[in-house]
């Protein structure tokens, strides 16, 4: 009777599990059916290889004689999971100083931080060491953007396709200036599919 117990306790237990497997992944072995860093990585490379490749970019470089400086505002998510978006801005990040293309920023947080060092190194750093103040960059661009979620249920198949689109913004007219959105190899590799088995 004991061995009956323990095998029905074990029989409950397998039942009331999810089983998630990634269609159409591209090779990549983490079988998890949720965005995580490793696909943000590859979404944000792709949009990047754009971002530079756009035609804004190449004629602001044409007249100004300057890489454009860029830096990423609110990437908003919208996929009801509570998926932290500044592993999207991170990975943008990461591959905007990768493609030596483009110059970074740094973010408003930190440059208020470096704004606090600067000040208290002109009350008490020797003076010919001390930077001096009000002698920032600027940036011209600001990337924001969103991350979706469009899900598709038949039966007990589950298909999740994460949607990413970036945009371009002018910080001196205020206007969006570009579009972006994965291409169509990593969208594909956004569609996760996985089979729920329900409690």
């Amino acid at each position: 009777m004991k061995k009956v117990l323990i095998a029905l306790t074990m029989l409950v237990a397998v039942a009331g599990t999810v089983f998630a497997a990634k269609a159409k992944r591209g090779g990549d072995a983490d079988l998890t059916i949720y965005l995580n860093e490793s696909d943000a990585r590859v979404v944000c490379k792709d949009i990047v290889d754009q971002v530079i490749k756009s035609p804004r970019i190449e004629r602001f470089e044409d007249k100004n004689g300057r890489p454009a400086v860029v830096t990423i505002g609110k990437i908003k998510d919208e996929t009801g999971e509570f998926f932290d978006t500044q592993i999207i801005a991170n990975s943008l990040k990461t591959a905007i100083l990768k493609s030596g293309v483009l110059e970074f920023m740094a973010n408003s947080d930190v440059r208020a931080a470096m704004r606090d060092e600067a000040a208290d190194q002109a009350d008490h750093a020797n003076e010919d060491q001390a930077v001096e103040m009000d002698n920032e960059d600027a940036a011209d661009y600001m990337l924001t953007g969103s991350v979706k979620l469009m899900v598709q249920n038949s039966g007990k198949k589950q298909e999740r396709t994460y949607i990413v689109n970036i945009e371009l913004n002018d910080l001196r007219t205020h206007r969006t200036v570009d579009m972006f959105e994965p291409s169509e190899e990593v969208k594909d590799y956004l569609k996760k599919m996985g089979k729920v088995k329900s409690k």
